[in-house]
């Protein structure tokens, strides 16, 4: 619960004070690519874990029976806490690219997310080929994941993907690469801001700066406060209902945040596990990602939950 509080505490600083290009990524994190990729809430098929007594005999059925199956508590069984943020940079030419600095081209509008989630962390295997232009014959090829394009080999915003959702114990087809791709599984909250700009050269510091900006520098938008996974009567009393990006809103958007971290473990709030977000572990853009999304959504995403076992149950 304290853990709770405290990251609460700093999603709201973050949404306050700042999220953009100003922010500073890890060394390792900025020149490899990686991304926090937040995404519309979908449901989980929940499976015992391996701390769950009788695990063989009840995972060997298509069917999971859960009905004896003592587990966690749902937010026991999430073990990580975060506030986590997501740029998308949409260019006047139609692309739409993740993170900061990595737009190549005028910028015509910013989506601003920040997430707090308490989540547990699936391993998802995917299949995945990348193809692209040739920039003198127009010709799409099969290339590398990490080629890049608008070298002057392969046409710049051309690249195209081929996803699937790997088998379990099959190797890739022919002209795939295999990758590990985490997917975030739990509850949360979500601030979303989408800033237009008629002049292209919006400084993202902060929601707190981008209201200001709106009112005295020809910026507008639209502002969305939503709950991952947590429902309840006092939780749909708690979210505003305006949309349009202004100071007041940005406010009531930070008072929500705050009402429904209280509620959080109060009886009455229903939480239910949900896919949140995923990481992406190289550079990509917005065909990348929504391939990706669509593969994940066609089965339901399988997280091992943890039981109460002996060793738990015995603790103080």
């Amino acid at each position: 619960m304290r853990v709770f509080r405290a990251t609460t505490a700093m999603l709201v600083l973050v949404i306050i004070s700042g999220c953009a290009s100003t922010i500073s990524k890890p060394p390792a994190e900025h020149l490899s690519g990686y991304s926090y990729i937040p995404i519309d809430p979908f449901s989980v098929k929940t499976n015992p874990g391996s701390s769950c007594e009788n695990i063989e005999a009840i995972t060997l059925s298509n069917s999971v029976e859960t009905e004896n199956v003592s587990y966690k508590t749902l937010l026991e069984s999430l073990p990580d806490n975060a506030v986590r943020v997501s740029i998308q940079q949409y260019l006047k030419s139609g692309q739409v690219t993740y993170g900061v600095g990595s737009a190549s081209g005028k910028i015509d509008s910013y989506k601003l997310t920040v997430d707090y989630i308490n989540s547990d962390t699936v391993n998802v295997k995917f299949w995945i080929q990348k193809f692209a232009e040739i920039y003198e014959t127009k010709e799409k090829v099969p290339v590398p994941l990490s080629e890049q394009t608008g070298n002057g080999k392969y046409t710049y915003g051309s690249e195209t993907f081929t996803i699937l959702r790997a088998s379990e114990g099959s190797t890739a087809p022919d002209g795939y690469e295999e990758f590990n791709l985490p997917v975030y599984v739990g509850v949360g909250l979500r601030v979303a801001a989408t800033i237009n700009s008629s002049k292209g050269d919006a400084k993202i510091t902060g929601l707190g700066a981008l209201t200001a900006q709106a009112e005295s520098s020809g910026l507008n938008g639209f502002l969305v406060t939503q709950t991952l996974g947590i429902n309840g009567q006092g939780i749909a009393g708690a979210l505003p209902i305006q949309s349009e990006l202004n100071p007041t809103t940005a406010q009531n958007a930070i008072v929500a945040v705050g009402s429904i971290k209280a509620l959080l473990y109060e009886k009455g709030t229903v939480v239910v596990p949900r896919v949140v977000g995923l990481y992406l572990p190289f550079p990509g853009g917005e065909p990348l990602v929504n391939a990706i999304v669509s593969e994940l959504s066609k089965e339901r995403v399988v997280w091992n939950r943890p039981c109460v076992n002996r060793i738990d149950s015995n603790a103080t």
